[in-house]
């Protein structure tokens, strides 16, 4: 008597393999984002260290890192069926991100503010600001990506799904 053999379920393997595959391109993706703000710096093709803060008044504290709002901010948008969206709602995020120039306006209240500083710290620069004649000042931010498209990242999903893939055919 021959034993009868039942046929696999592939339509179910691969929607299970595609749930389970976005569910671990979310939670790498997120740490992998994260672990931009611990190295300082961003593993595209290979890694590139943030450039230091001038002027560290706080040194021994990691860039972009002081309240973790940036960091904790990182989440994941849509996982929609062929892509996942990694986002920041942090207002600054996209000027941390990709750098760029911020002109700030001088009022009576930002001038107040800076008296205000003065008397608190006894900092010149707080009494330099509040006596400026200029009315606006230009900041320069440097990039410092900590989000956005990464080989490595890609090359580990891959490798996962791959492996994956010879690990559940081997179960069969």
């Amino acid at each position: 008597m021959s034993k009868i053999e039942k046929n696999p379920d592939f339509l179910q393997m691969a929607r299970t393999l595609k749930k389970d595959a976005i569910r671990y391109a979310r939670v790498t993706g997120l740490n992998f984002f994260q672990d931009s703000f611990y190295n300082q710096g961003f593993t595209d093709k290979g890694f590139e260290k943030w450039e230091n803060r001038k002027g560290d008044i706080d040194p021994g504290r990691k860039i972009l890192v002081k309240s973790s709002h940036l960091l904790n901010s990182l989440d994941v948008e849509d996982d929609g069926k062929s892509k996942i969206t990694f986002f920041s709602d942090a207002e600054y995020a996209d000027i941390h991100n990709n750098g760029g120039t911020l002109n700030i306006r001088i009022t009576e209240k930002s001038r107040k503010y800076f008296w205000y500083m003065y008397k608190a710290t006894g900092q010149g620069k707080w009494k330099g600001m509040a006596l400026t004649k200029k009315n606006q000042f230009t900041v320069v931010i440097p990039q410092r990506q900590f989000i956005g498209h990464s080989e490595t990242l890609m090359d580990d999903l891959d490798e996962w799904l791959l492996n994956t893939i010879i690990k559940r055919f081997k179960t069969l």
